[in-house]
């Protein structure tokens, strides 16, 4: 069986332009006995003219595309369904990923996930510990709440298939963009299976909520945020909690309207996403 089945997702980005399979050319040490799938989720079709350069490093190389700009949740667990390896490493177009990082995730367990250190300008970011950025020496009990992102997110095998067993796929596929990667995270907190979370050495990502965004950038993120919170309500939390949630998004936004504060969420698409319980953007 192979050992690792490394998924490199790319959005408007040519192979050679990626971060993140640059560096994996680059880097003095390499996954062996891996599957290395190049997933284009559009919006162009690009060449695959660059096989020989991984395949020279010992990868199984594998090309999906995806040119409509497909769930990330259905990609996750097509990934998962479609690739048998012991364990599943995930990794956004845009990560600088180390030796360090490397050579601990190809050790996951099967039986675990391993979340890697995230930094963004000099600061820990991600994973979050209780809301908070982890930092060396923090005890994660059983009942942790931890949160990271899905750029080098490593799922075990058969973590994977106890997740899908306990709620029919790994990823919920209600979500589309925002809120895979959160509800992941809730499910493996209801689901107490905090223990089996290993924190590992990891890398630089670029994350974009931190830096300067376009007018309509910061739209489309305000609606997706919106969505995103709404189905969470919906879906992970009681009824009552969620009555009371929905009741202070919208006055959280009313004052923030007299206040003339800009506000991070619609509370049109919020009330909305609610009540059909459904991504706009999910036929």
């Amino acid at each position: 069986m192979t050992e690792t089945a490394i998924l490199v997702l790319l959005y408007n980005n040519q192979p050679n332009e990626s971060k993140t399979l640059n560096s994996l050319l680059s880097s003095v040490v390499h996954y062996l006995n891996a599957k290395l799938v190049i997933w284009n989720n559009g919006p162009k079709s690009f060449k695959k003219t660059e096989v020989a350069l991984y395949r020279n490093l010992g990868y199984e190389v594998f090309f999906e595309e995806t040119l409509h700009n497909e769930s990330l949740a259905v990609i996750y667990n097509r990934f998962l369904s479609c690739y048998d390896a012991k364990r599943y490493i995930f990794l956004d177009d845009d990560s600088n990923l180390t030796a360090p990082y490397i050579l601990a995730s190809c050790k996951s367990e099967v039986t675990c996930i391993s979340l890697p250190i995230i930094s963004f300008k000099n600061q820990v970011v991600y994973p979050k510990i209780q809301k908070k950025p982890y930092y060396f020496g923090i005890n994660i009990t059983g009942k942790s709440k931890v949160i990271s992102i899905g750029s080098g997110l490593v799922i075990g095998r058969d973590f994977a298939v106890f997740m899908k067993k306990n709620y029919g796929n790994v990823f919920d596929e209600r979500f589309y963009f925002y809120g895979v990667d959160t509800t992941f995270f809730l499910r493996i907190f209801y689901s107490k299976l905090t223990s089996r979370i290993n924190i590992i050495p990891g890398f630089i990502h670029s994350l974009s909520r931190l830096e300067k965004e376009s007018k309509e950038l910061k739209k489309f993120r305000r609606i997706e945020r919106s969505y995103e919170q709404a189905l969470i309500l919906r879906y992970y939390r009681k009824k009552p909690v969620a009555t009371f949630l929905l009741i202070k998004h919208l006055l959280s936004v009313i004052k923030r309207f007299f206040f003339k504060q800009e506000n991070r969420i619609s509370i049109f698409s919020l009330y909305k996403a609610f009540f059909t319980g459904k991504h706009y953007r999910i036929k």
